[in-house]
């Protein structure tokens, strides 16, 4: 009888999961999300697709191994780039980054400067592609398009703030598309 004990991953061969202890993390999830990703091409289609303003002359880590490490790391409930610093030393990340050690918090950090208007428009491209990747998977043939408003809170004098009578508050009004059917974000644009 086969078990997942015995089931390796594809993206790694050396994998292999046990309860018996020695380095423990308690994010082995990730190990299914980054199965996931390699079954959707995310790799090969973030480098294609997403762009980011760089002009540094020397790197350990490229933008798009940052990008991947980032999304991991939110995914498993890190939302904050001074987490990174713990998460270098976990073993389940560690196996996810074979070829190379994980970044640091700094290099996330400076990451994030990097990021611009054309990376984020790029960005929603490969969510839409992945979106797309998944829909053939499920052979969605049909597509509801959710549109809703929401409000996000601003304080003191934010650019593109104004009073939503509804919330009876100052903040952004983006209008959110979602896939009716699945719930999934198609784009956020704030109104104008």
């Amino acid at each position: 009888m086969v078990t997942l004990q015995e089931t390796a991953a594809k993206f790694n061969n050396d994998l292999h999961v046990s309860h018996t202890g020695g380095r423990l993390s308690s994010d082995s999830g990730l190990v299914l999300i980054d199965e996931m990703m390699d079954v959707f091409q995310f790799t090969q289609l973030a480098e294609k697709i997403v762009t980011f303003q760089d002009d540094r002359k020397y790197w350990t880590h490229t933008n798009h191994k940052l990008l991947k490490q980032l999304i991991l790391q939110i995914i498993a409930g890190y939302d904050t780039d001074s987490a990174t610093n713990i998460l270098q030393h976990d073993p389940v990340l560690q196996t996810l980054s074979s070829d190379e050690p994980l970044a640091s918090q700094s290099s996330i950090s400076r990451f994030f400067n990097r990021v611009g208007q054309d990376t984020i428009l790029t960005l929603q491209e490969l969510n839409q592609t992945l979106i797309d990747k998944a829909r053939l998977v499920r052979n969605d043939t049909n597509m509801i398009i959710d549109l809703d408003s929401t409000h996000s809170d601003t304080f003191g004098n934010q650019e593109q703030t104004a009073y939503n009578a509804h919330y009876g508050t100052n903040g952004y009004h983006p209008l959110v598309a979602f896939e009716g059917a699945n719930k999934k974000e198609v784009e956020k644009k704030e109104k104008q």
